[in-house]
């Protein structure tokens, strides 16, 4: 096999890729707190940020107010305290995956699907992409977005150095344009499964003009097309407290 071509079996995703980041802290702590982000990413997901009263994730979470203002002092430092755990879990899962010693254009179809399983299934992930999207926590969104293309554009750009890339193919646009790919997909789609599929669709018409003949042909005679769809059970069980 040569450095411009993939091997012809997929690479799984490792399951579940929504693990806690919170080891660090004791038992006690770290069961309350992942109760009560558990609870606000719930509410989040169903009302909006803005719509979210803090009575309401109480009640999710079965916890009384002093347990939470033990912990967060606000609502939206419990959003800051969420997004901070995805973003840490994440990290965790990019580790996973580096393991896997895959080429770069594989590690960026493995790190996509995994972004969009967790987008799928994942309640804390699914709560705080709502939340900010809404003004109020506007600015998160932006440094996400910015470090989704960088993480992308670094991927793409060590694809080209393996001579994986299509002649012309600029790492820095290409990356914009996957990500604005998936976040419109994930804007259209009518449920979980509708948002797998068009990610689908997205990759078979993006590959082929992105990435050499070569490796192009080889990915589209392995078993991508076929890989499993995430298990929603797995993901939502990964997140109990």
């Amino acid at each position: 096999m040569t450095p411009s071509e993939p091997a012809t079996s997929v690479p799984e995703l490792p399951v579940p890729v929504s693990a806690w980041a919170d080891l660090d802290v004791g038992e006690r702590t770290r069961r309350t707190r992942r109760r009560l982000l558990l609870a606000a990413a719930t509410v989040f997901d169903a009302q909006g940020y803005r719509g979210a009263a803090l009575s309401d994730i109480l009640a999710v979470a079965g916890l009384t107010k002093g347990a939470l203002y033990f912990h967060f002092r606000s609502k939206h430092a419990l959003a800051e305290a969420l997004l901070a755990e995805v973003c840490d879990s994440w990290l965790l899962m990019t580790e996973e995956i580096a393991r896997r010693g895959t080429d770069p254009m594989w590690r960026l179809l493995l790190e996509t699907d995994a972004y969009v399983a967790r987008w799928m299934h994942d309640p804390l992930v699914r709560g705080i992409s709502r939340a900010i999207s809404e003004p109020d926590l506007r600015e998160h969104r932006t440094t996400w977005m910015a470090t989704w293309e960088s993480s992308t554009a670094e991927l793409l750009a060590q694809a080209e150095t393996a001579g994986l890339l299509a002649p012309g193919v600029d790492p820095v646009r290409a990356a914009r344009a996957i990500v604005a790919v998936a976040v419109g997909n994930y804007g259209l789609a009518d449920g979980p499964d509708d948002l797998w599929t068009r990610m689908t669709e997205s990759w078979e018409g993006l590959v082929p003009i992105m990435t050499t003949p070569e490796w192009a042909r080889s990915w589209a005679a392995s078993d991508w097309r076929r890989r499993p769809r995430p298990d929603a059970e797995r993901y939502r069980s990964a997140r109990e407290p």
